[in-house]
């Protein structure tokens, strides 16, 4: 019978095997876009890209005219430009008008909301005069609650902007009939001519 495989290599388990020289760790190094033998071309131009790691914020302030942003800007717009549809020349303007602050009241409301969470979320952690977190909780709610309402005042602007056209459409139905052309006209009745 021969002998099993770890017995011929002479492996003693019980004594702790000698320590290897400690190698200092590479250093880290970005990858070059140079060539060197066996490397990877990493350059920005092939398809794909690099990947770009930093985030940067870029705020702009226009000033037309020498006036001042928001001294003669539209309602509603915030830019200086036009409300899209707020001419109410026809009833695509009307539509557009709404549908625009349908969007922008939902964007608002999402970001009311969210920022009545951070800001509970941040009383909470101010401790009062003496030095306790007792009742923070309710006072960081009792802040905040003012802006849950903004939050929801913005929900209703975006359904009553919504109802708005709804009931134009309603409203003016049979003069929107009339006057459009691609609409759906109702066949006429015919007249038999036996009387």
């Amino acid at each position: 019978m021969s002998t099993p495989a770890y017995q011929d290599q002479n492996w003693d388990w019980a004594e702790p095997q000698a320590q290897q020289p400690a190698t200092p760790p590479r250093p880290r190094t970005a990858p070059s876009n140079g060539a060197h033998p066996g490397g990877v071309d990493n350059s920005k131009n092939r398809t794909g890209g690099g990947f770009n790691p930093s985030i940067g914020l870029a705020v702009n302030k226009t000033v037309v005219n020498g006036q001042q942003p928001g001294a003669g800007a539209a309602p509603g717009g915030g830019t200086g430009g036009k409300v899209p549809g707020s001419d109410f020349m026809s009833n695509e303007d009307i539509r557009a008008f709404c549908e625009h602050l349908r969007k922008e009241s939902r964007n608002r409301a999402t970001e009311r909301a969210m920022d009545a969470d951070h800001l509970e979320a941040v009383l909470r952690t101010i401790p009062d005069a003496a030095g306790s977190l007792h009742g923070s909780r309710a006072r960081a709610r009792r802040v905040s609650r003012w802006l849950k309402k903004v939050a929801a005042a913005e929900k209703a602007i975006q359904k009553y902007s919504a109802m708005v056209y709804g009931t134009f459409e309603r409203e003016y139905e049979s003069d929107l009939r009339k006057v459009g052309k691609g609409r759906n006209q109702p066949p006429r009745a015919t007249k038999f001519g036996w009387r």
